[in-house]
């Protein structure tokens, strides 16, 4: 996978443990739950892209080391947990677009949720069996904590 050969490729060391704990937790959460129990909360922006593409990257060295295997690039493509799209109205269509173009690209299975968030994962919990949701914020942000 290209991210990963990359970043074991850098001489930028602390971008390297950046990435190799991103890559822990996910590896971490993918030991630990089914994939069909995880989900990307994936809004298009650029926090959540950059965690689907690290989440595409822990997958597929999860499933290399589970299948004792070096996985092909087509395996790579193959990324089964389940994004969440809250959609609003107020959203810019480019925002949707994109959202809606990165699902299509890498073969995303999308829920997309159009109420409010509490409303939205009670029933996203109720309908499904998630127990983890992965969702990507910047260590600065007031609600990172």
């Amino acid at each position: 996978m290209e991210i990963d050969k990359a970043m074991r490729e850098t001489d930028d060391k602390r971008l390297k443990r950046k990435y190799d704990s991103a890559i822990y937790v996910i590896r971490r959460a993918l030991a630990l739950y089914s994939v069909e129990e995880l989900a990307l909360s994936f809004n298009g922006g650029k926090d959540s892209t950059v965690l689907l593409h690290l989440l595409r990257a822990g997958f597929y060295l999860h499933k290399s080391r589970e299948d004792s295997s070096s996985c092909t690039t087509e395996d790579a493509e193959i990324f089964p947990i389940q994004a969440i799209y809250f959609e609003s109205s107020s959203a810019f269509a480019e925002i949707n677009s994109f959202t809606y173009d990165m699902c299509s690209i890498y073969k995303l299975q999308m829920e997309i949720i159009r109420v409010d968030l509490k409303s939205g994962l009670e029933a996203l919990l109720r309908s499904k069996p998630i127990r983890a949701i992965f969702l990507g914020v910047r260590i600065g942000d007031p609600t990172a904590v």
